[in-house]
Formats: structure tokens, C-alpha cells, sequence
């Protein structure tokens, strides 16, 4: 493996003694940025640059990114700060209060969502075939993520799923009850009433008693009717307070 023989000088040099600080700018920032942000081995960045003419060693590569500012290849909001200003991310409201398992599958959803957005993007644009690659075989393994973070989404929306569903059939069955318990206070009721208006008809009931009788209908009615609707609603409420 030979060294770098009349090397080009490149601007704004980080290190005098650092063989691959002295590479053309638009070269070396390319190998930077594939090592950085698209995690190529030392041995890639070598072929790299001997397939343009520049002959480094491993050692030589590796003592070069020692000193590489790792932030400058990152967009704002990748790296540690963004100009001072608060970055969202939809993890944000996940720390304060009672840990969701649903929320933060659904946050992680996002998350590889928008990286496997990311990832496209790059590959639409890149020209360099051994970076397509690494492109290609990262957003497939973010997809793989993806895929499985879905499914752990969906189980945990099954609990709510079902407690939904059993809901709604305690609410047909709330109001099928609440029916039938009003119907059968009116026909109690309607006999009483009945009862009443025979005996008077019939003469077997004076008129001050008539009227005696319905006052204590009046008041009694409300009661009746609620007794029925308690009776046919209480085991239903037992049902759903059972509902965790």
C-alpha cells in the first residue's frame, strides 16, 4: 500500500501530518459524510479512495477521522443543538406522566416513518452505486423496524379494541333493557288502572276511595317505574364496572 505522493493542497487543513486532510476538499468531505452519516467501514473508504488514485492505509484513515467535526454532517435537528432553538420530535410528552406502551408505539411509528422518508429521498439522488447500496440495504432494515414496531402497535391496541367493542355491546344491551323494564312497569300499571276503573264501574268502589286510589298511583308510579329500571339495568352496570 503506497502513501499519497504529491498530494493536493486542500483549504482550511485541520491537521498538517494528517495524510488525508491534504485530499481535494470535495473528495474528502465525501468519504467524511460516508463514513459519518452512512456508517462505511474503514476498509470501504480505503477502496474508495484507491479507485480515485489515492493510495491511504487503514491506520491513516483512522487516524484522520480522530479529528473529523462528526456534527457538520448532520442536518439541523440531528445533531446536539439547532441553532438554539427547541426541536419537536415525536417523542416529545412521552417523559411527563404514566408511560403509554400504545403512545410510544405509535411515536416509534413516526420516527422510522419519517427515516424511511429520509432514506428514499437519499436514494432518488445519490450516484455513487456503492452508496445506493448502503442506502438501499439500511432502508431496508429500517422497513424490517418499521414492519415490527406496526405489529407491536397492533397489539397494543387490541386491549382497547375489545374494551371498545365490549362497550357498545353493553350499551345494545343497556337499551334493549332499559325498553323492556318500561314496558313491563306501564302493563303493571295499566292493570292497576284497569283493576280500578272495573271496580268503580261495577260500584264495588265509592268515590272518595277512587280518588285515594289514584293519588297513591300518582305517587307510587315513579318508584314502580324506577324499581324496573333498576332491576334490568344493575346487572348490566356490574358487567361493565368489571371492565378494566
Amino acid at each position: 500500500m503506497t502513501e499519497i505522493i504529491n498530494p493536493v493542497p486542500a483549504a482550511n487543513v485541520q491537521s498538517r501530518r494528517c495524510l488525508a486532510c491534504r485530499l481535494p476538499p470535495d473528495l474528502r468531505e465525501e468519504i467524511e459524510r460516508d463514513r459519518i452519516r452512512d456508517w462505511s467501514t474503514y476498509g470501504q473508504v480505503v477502496q474508495k479512495l484507491a479507485s480515485n488514485g489515492f493510495h491511504l492505509s487503514d491506520s491513516a484513515v483512522r487516524r484522520h477521522f480522530r479529528h473529523v467535526p462528526r456534527d457538520r454532517y448532520f442536518e439541523v435537528g440531528e445533531g446536539e443543538d439547532g441553532g438554539g432553538e427547541a426541536v419537536s420530535t415525536p417523542l416529545d410528552g412521552l417523559l411527563e406522566g404514566a408511560i403509554s406502551e400504545e403512545a410510544v408505539c405509535e411515536a416509534l411509528v413516526r420516527v422510522l416513518l419519517e427515516r424511511t422518508q429520509r432514506l428514499e429521498r437519499q436514494q432518488r439522488v445519490v450516484r455513487d452505486h456503492s452508496q445506493a447500496e448502503r442506502l438501499a440495504t439500511r432502508s431496508l432494515k429500517t422497513m424490517g423496524m418499521l414492519e415490527r414496531t406496526l405489529d407491536r402497535l397492533g397489539e397494543a391496541r387490541k386491549p382497547r379494541e375489545e374494551m371498545k367493542k365490549r362497550f357498545r355491546e353493553l350499551l345494545g344491551r343497556a337499551y334493549e333493557a332499559l325498553g323492556t323494564a318500561c314496558r313491563d312497569a306501564m302493563a303493571e300499571h295499566v292493570k292497576v288502572l284497569t283493576a280500578t276503573r272495573d271496580e268503580y264501574v261495577g260500584e264495588r268502589l265509592r268515590p272518595e276511595l277512587l280518588v285515594q286510589r289514584v293519588s297513591r298511583f300518582q305517587e307510587e308510579w315513579p318508584n314502580r317505574l324506577m324499581a324496573h329500571v333498576r332491576a334490568a339495568m344493575s346487572p348490566i352496570f356490574r358487567e361493565a364496572g368489571a371492565i378494566r
